[in-house]
C-alpha cells in the first residue's frame, strides 16, 4: 500500500501512551477489577481449543461502570480511522480484557476477527496495559504479504488494525501478558 507521494503506509496505526487513551492508573485500576472474573478466551465459533487459544478474557459492557471507556475508545478510533483506514464505522461491537499467562502457555494462534461470524467488524483495536518488562514473549504480530511485523509492545501503546488482517499474540513464556481489546463496526465491507 502506497499513498499520494509513493510512501508506504503503514499497516495499522500505532499511538504510543502519549496518545492518552487510558491512565496508567486507569490500566491498573482495569486488571484489578477483572483479574478474578476471567473466563477461558472462546475462538470466533465459541468453542475452545487450547491449541489455538489458551488466555482468559473478561468482555465489558457498555454500561455505567464502563460507559467512560467505550466513549473513550469511539473517540480514539475515530481519529485513528480518519488517519488511516477512512473507513464506514458506526459502533463499538465490543470491548474485552485478555490475560496470557506463562503458567498457562498463553497464546492466541494466527488468526481473524473479522469472518461470516463477525461480518460488521472493520477496525480491531488492541491496548497494551502490562509493562513489557513483566513478561517475556507474548508479542501481538501480524502477517502481511512482504513479511511478518511486530506491534509496539510499551504500556499504554494503542494499535489499531484492519480486522480483516491475520495476526496472533505468541506464547508468553514469563510473567503476565494484559491487553484491552476493542472491534470498531460498521455496514458490511462490499
Amino acid at each position: 500500500m502506497t499513498g499520494p507521494a509513493g510512501d508506504r503506509l503503514p499497516p495499522f496505526q500505532i499511538l504510543a501512551n502519549a496518545s492518552g487513551l487510558l491512565t496508567p492508573e486507569e490500566m491498573d485500576g482495569l486488571i484489578a477489577e477483572h483479574a478474578s472474573l476471567q473466563d477461558k478466551g472462546l475462538l470466533g465459533a465459541g468453542g475452545v481449543d487450547p491449541k489455538i487459544r489458551r488466555s482468559r478474557v473478561a468482555l465489558l459492557k457498555p454500561d455505567e461502570r464502563h460507559g467512560w471507556l467505550y466513549r473513550r475508545i469511539w473517540e480514539g478510533a475515530g481519529d485513528m480511522n480518519r488517519a488511516c483506514f477512512n473507513v464506514e464505522v458506526d459502533s463499538i461491537g465490543a470491548v474485552q480484557i485478555a490475560c496470557y499467562h506463562a503458567d498457562d502457555e498463553g497464546h492466541y494462534d494466527w488468526h481473524l476477527d473479522f469472518s461470516n461470524l463477525a461480518p460488521r467488524r472493520k477496525i480491531s483495536i488492541s491496548v497494551q496495559l502490562s509493562d513489557p518488562a513483566d513478561y517475556e514473549g507474548g508479542d501481538l504480530e501480524f502477517s502481511l504479504g512482504d513479511g511478518f511485523y511486530k506491534g509496539e509492545a510499551a504500556r499504554g501503546t494503542v494499535i489499531a488494525f484492519p480486522s480483516f488482517v491475520l495476526h496472533r499474540v505468541t506464547p508468553v513464556t514469563r510473567g503476565v501478558r494484559w491487553s484491552l481489546v476493542a472491534w470498531i463496526t460498521g455496514p458490511r465491507w462490499r
